[in-house]
């Protein structure tokens, strides 16, 4: 597949063989300009690259002053309905998924790093903390075992949940053996097999005596714990950010009993104002509206959810990319962590006259190529450039 630098940067645009091969007054010098809007007008009889940059809203393109004899391109980069975003009311199955069998036969918790590149995994049948690397970003189809792992078993033997710092450098493991949290160290960040226990602590034993789902706020002065006895989300203040041995219970909870009455996994967007349960009594995630970012005591059920019973009957736990567009479950039924779509690429529409194009993904870049010899009544798109 051509580059996108080797159809900008060539004076002589492709000669397409069929419609158009018989170009003879297409203008040879390379003519750029930059295009914005949700209904750019392409002027061909000026420009013969026309560049939208990334397409951050659904965009409908037009053709003007078209030239008997023309070739021209137009360029994008897919970009995400922002609006969709972390929203299940979009959710769908990628068909994307990885098993985690050959290290844990029981996952229970699920994690990745800021840009997704690696993936890490803790279960009950082996109380070891695995790590993965993914050659794509949040794209579980391109994991593997990284061959890094550590043990947690000296103070749980029983993990439901982990979390990471922001910068990975500390790691959290709550259980319900000990109904605690406890805190490690990274020397290198993500990656644990630079790990060792940090000799810090805190029970939730008095909100919760089975404690399932961790989860933190951005700055790390807000910890919340979901527990299956309780069928609630408690909230924790920590006087210094992601230092559990500074906890203590805020006296604010919510219950999502109403919705689950098994719940596994939590998760929250990136500003704390909307949130996450999964749980193994429906097998299904969903989502509630907080009033107050981070704050459970202003939450309720915003009446979305999104059944994974189609992949997992014993979902454990979730996550999501760092902007909202993609969703992750692991369980025990398969051992595998499953990947959901939230929100699509903005959409673009071309000339009726053009035709049917293919759908990239988010983050893709795509250039085509038109050709017409009869002032645009007839526009034949010559090449469809997707680069990944």
């Amino acid at each position: 597949m051509a580059t996108l630098s080797d159809k900008v940067i060539t004076s002589d645009f492709l000669s397409p063989t069929g419609d158009g091969s018989g170009l003879t007054n297409v203008p040879k010098p390379h003519k750029p300009v930059d295009v914005s809007g949700a209904t750019p007008s392409l002027n061909v009889g000026t420009y013969n690259f026309f560049d939208q940059g990334v397409l951050s809203q659904d965009t409908t393109v037009s053709f003007t002053s078209i030239p008997e004899e023309a070739e021209w391109q137009y360029s994008y980069v897919a970009g995400v309905d922002s609006a969709s975003a972390f929203d299940l009311a979009n959710a769908s199955y990628a068909s994307k998924s990885f098993s985690v069998a050959s290290q844990e036969i029981a996952p229970t918790a699920l994690a990745f790093n800021t840009d997704g590149t690696s993936m890490f995994t803790v279960g009950t049948s082996g109380d070891r903390v695995y790590q993965y690397t993914l050659s794509t970003g949040f794209d579980v189809s391109t994991a593997s075992y990284a061959s890094k792992n550590f043990g947690i078993g000296s103070q749980e033997i029983a993990p439901t949940a982990l979390a990471f710092n922001t910068d990975g450098t500390s790691m959290f493991i709550v259980g319900t053996s000990s109904d605690r949290v406890y805190q490690y160290t990274l020397s290198t960040g993500f990656d644990v097999s630079t790990a060792s226990y940090a000799s810090k602590s805190f029970s939730v034993a008095s909100q919760s005596t089975a404690p399932t789902g961790i989860a933190f706020n951005t700055n790390g002065t807000s910890m919340f714990i979901v527990g299956a006895n309780l069928d609630a989300v408690f909230q924790y203040t920590l006087s210094t950010g992601f230092n559990v041995s500074t906890a203590s219970y805020a006296s604010k909870s919510f219950s999502v009993a109403s919705q689950e009455i098994t719940p596994n996994g939590l998760a929250f967007n990136t500003d704390g104002t909307s949130m996450f349960i999964v749980g193994s009594s429906n097998d299904t995630v969903y989502q509630y509206t907080l009033s107050s970012g981070f704050d459970v005591s202003t939450a309720s059920y915003a009446s979305k959810s999104f059944s994974v019973n189609a992949q997992e009957t014993i979902p454990q736990a979730l996550a999501f990319n760092t902007n909202g567009t993609s969703m992750f479950i692991v369980g025990q039924t398969n051992d595998t962590v499953f990947q959901y779509s939230l929100a699509p690429a903005n959409s673009l529409t071309l000339p009726t006259i053009v035709g049917t194009l293919s759908t990239p993904a988010i983050g893709d870049r795509v250039t085509y190529t038109f050709t017409t010899t009869d002032s645009g009544t007839t526009v034949n798109l010559s090449v469809e450039d997707i680069i990944q």
